[in-house]
């Protein structure tokens, strides 16, 4: 009780600058009635090196750490998944004309996101959103999704642009080669539905990737800007 309370005074007085990282997640472990949180904050922030890496962890990775109990685990996934949603609702991007609105629109989407998961969005001829669907969760190297699945989300809208996104979880945001051939593949399929492929956008630990920014989506499209500050 009186660590809790030190912290809690520092934290008053100071707010959260005043905490070091180390001290915020021990008072976040003081609540989740971890014993020892000072030990245990040190040895998870030893393990991941930041808050931010240890909340967007596996639960079931850190359960296998005795010390952390099913509690804790959920406790600290529930960071990023209310962060993602106060993002999300704060900060809503309705139209995305241009690369960088692009990125920010989709980033929203992967905070917190553990595996892959594969999105789609249609936009209007003025490009305002008109809706997102995930087409696909997968691991943290891969999510798979069929032509299908996306000729059913085509049809079923009055849009004919069209972006694509997806996260790399653990590793920077530059395309595989597999990322290539599926950005080529869902041009092609667009194009014989009658739609367009604006952009596809990868999410990864260094930033975003647009295909179209890079000369990857080579069809012209009117109305979308690719100038930005920088390509990631």
């Amino acid at each position: 009780m009186l660590r809790r309370e030190q912290l809690l005074s520092k934290y008053r007085k100071t707010g959260l600058e005043g905490l070091s990282e180390s001290e915020r997640l021990e008072l976040l472990l003081i609540y989740a009635r971890c014993s020892d949180a000072a030990s245990l904050a040190a040895e998870l922030l030893g393990d991941y090196g930041s808050i931010n890496a240890l909340v967007n962890a596996d639960s079931q990775l850190l359960v296998k750490n005795s010390r952390v109990s099913e509690q804790t685990a959920v406790l600290l996934r529930l960071i990023s998944c209310i962060s993602r949603a106060l993002y999300m609702e704060r900060f809503t991007v309705k139209t995305i004309k241009n690369a960088e609105a692009v990125k920010k629109f989709f980033n929203s989407h992967f905070i917190g996101a553990v595996g892959e998961k594969l999105i789609m969005t249609a936009v209007s001829k003025n490009f305002r959103v008109y809706g997102s669907k995930v087409l696909a969760l997968g691991s943290q190297t891969s999510a798979a999704v069929t032509c299908r699945d996306i000729a059913d989300l085509v049809v079923h809208t009055e849009c004919t642009i069209f972006f694509t996104a997806h996260n790399h979880p653990c590793s920077p945001s530059a395309p595989s080669e597999s990322d290539m051939l599926f950005t080529r593949k869902v041009a092609g399929l667009l194009s014989m539905l009658g739609a367009v492929l604006a952009d596809h956008i990868i999410i990864g630990t260094d930033g975003a990737f647009s295909f179209r920014e890079n000369g990857l989506v080579p069809e012209p499209l009117e109305g979308y800007s690719t100038e930005s500050k920088g390509n990631k």
